[in-house]
């Protein structure tokens, strides 16, 4: 007997209301290729989608691009009278390389952008209210060739520099879909903060952008009521006492202030030093299960009645999920290391990188809309699983319309169906520890070129 759905539930949008945007995405239509371009076989378009292409496979090599490439993989995308496949004569790699490297950044870094903001304007992530996005920084480790060290320098100790080379990264991620509207790739030199005004600055969005202790100084809050946006951070007790001034402190307190500059606050370009109108909130956080905690919150939202302080409580506690989208572009996106070889391909490797991301979180927002749930009531590891393998087959030229759209909508049938796993049992606290594996080679206690120099005088064992 068929169940009957709620009565105060609507129905579910069709397939064909959906798929179009995301069909469009996948194509990246709408992105023209770079002025100065002439046509070649691998045109800026085919070049960057087999880009994106290698951000969704596990195994990111040139040899799976030219493979699929020659089995006509994207022979839906060329432009040409003469299908890619078919125009292909040679097996060596060096065509697609030097299609990369011929990619202008700007171009990318403007593709991104538009990909993103079309797959977000399609999701139905920004609510009629205000946005809210989650601003948070991490690092990406490279492998010192080329003039990668020359742009992103070394991690240094007291003792030695480390051989790899660390970049510092900058993401903002919308709440409700989590996908990843802008980003900034820095070296260590630049501050998070730093990274984190630049972005705010470029974008002037109309968001609510939600940080962290690391976040809560003047420039951020400066730049985001600068920029049109909105800013709501969590301050340390010691700047929060410093705001307060000699105003007696209480365990609960939303106050009205306007946070002025000192001395020590730094003003990057474009920032006027000016003082901003917000409100500091002194309140307690109490979860079933942990212990009680006070937070001490400064935003710009002034008007108490639409956002008060029990309503900026639950937009902070939204905070932790920008920690679980970073996890999932380093260990399922592969997104944590990076092997290319110069510092300009380091920076089109990430955009594109995420531009991958976005496409897996655009299709799980398409899949939980059509299923009823939040996007992070599915899975994300199945999902991109799924459009991996079936990228290859949606842009054959073999492939009819009819069943293209039928594989589509095949696609976000299983992708709705992927629902994380109910627990019965919450998980066990964990130690913050781990176990070493035994190494079976001494320690490295000198730098490696001295060590390799070494190796090479060393008499070769018969």
């Amino acid at each position: 007997m068929k169940k009957k759905r709620p009565p105060n539930r609507p129905p579910p949008p069709p397939p064909e209301r959906i798929l179009p945007t995301f069909i469009q995405a996948l194509t990246l239509v709408g992105i023209p290729a770079p002025p100065g371009f002439y046509d070649r076989l691998w045109t800026p378009p085919i070049t960057l989608w087999y880009f994106i292409w290698q951000g969704l496979r596990l195994k990111q090599t040139l040899e799976a691009v030219l493979t699929d490439a020659r089995r006509g993989g994207a022979d839906a995308l060329s432009s040409g009278p003469t299908p890619l496949s078919q125009a292909l004569r040679s097996k060596a790699t060096t065509a697609y390389a030097k299609a990369r490297q011929r990619l202008p950044l700007d171009w990318v870094r403007s593709a991104f952008t538009q990909l993103s903001g079309a797959l977000l304007h399609s999701s139905g992530g920004r609510p009629q209210d205000l946005p809210v996005e989650l601003l948070d920084g991490s690092t990406k480790r490279l492998r010192p060739y080329g003039d990668i060290a020359d742009h992103f320098p070394a991690h240094r100790t007291r003792r030695q520099r480390s051989y790899w080379c660390v970049a510092r990264v900058v993401v903002s991620f919308c709440a409700a879909t989590g996908l990843a509207t802008a980003a900034l790739l820095g070296s260590l030199h630049l501050s998070e903060q730093a990274l984190a005004v630049q972005l705010i600055l470029e974008r002037a969005a109309r968001v609510l952008y939600v940080g962290d202790r690391n976040f809560g100084v003047w420039r951020v809050v400066r730049a985001a009521f600068q920029s049109n946006g909105q800013a709501l951070v969590r301050l340390t007790k010691v700047r929060a006492r410093s705001l307060l001034g000699k105003k007696h402190r209480t365990a609960f307190l939303d106050l009205a202030l306007r946070w002025s500059p000192t001395s020590h606050d730094q003003a990057d370009a474009g920032l006027l030093r000016l003082p901003v109108p917000g409100r500091l909130v002194i309140i307690q956080a109490q979860r079933k299960g942990y212990r009680a905690q006070t937070l001490y919150l400064f935003t710009t939202l002034t008007d108490g009645l639409t956002y008060p302080p029990q309503r900026l409580l639950q937009l902070y506690g939204w905070r932790w999920q920008v920690e679980l989208d970073y996890r999932t572009l380093k260990s399922t996106m592969q997104m944590d290391q990076s092997e290319t070889k110069s510092a300009d391909m380091v920076r089109k490797e990430f955009y594109a990188g995420l531009m991958a991301y976005n496409l897996v979180r655009s299709l799980m927002s398409s899949a939980a809309e059509q299923s009823h749930c939040p996007p992070t009531a599915l899975s994300f590891t199945k999902i991109h699983g799924l459009l991996a393998a079936i990228l290859t087959e949606l842009f054959m030229a073999s492939m009819s319309r009819r069943h293209r759209e039928k594989r589509l909508q095949w696609l976000l049938a299983e992708a709705a169906a992927a629902r994380l796993p109910r627990r019965r049992k919450p998980r066990p606290h964990e130690p913050r520890a781990q176990y070493y594996t035994p190494q079976v080679f001494p320690k490295m206690k000198v730098p490696r070129d001295e060590a390799r120099a070494a190796l090479k005088k060393a008499p070769v064992k018969s």
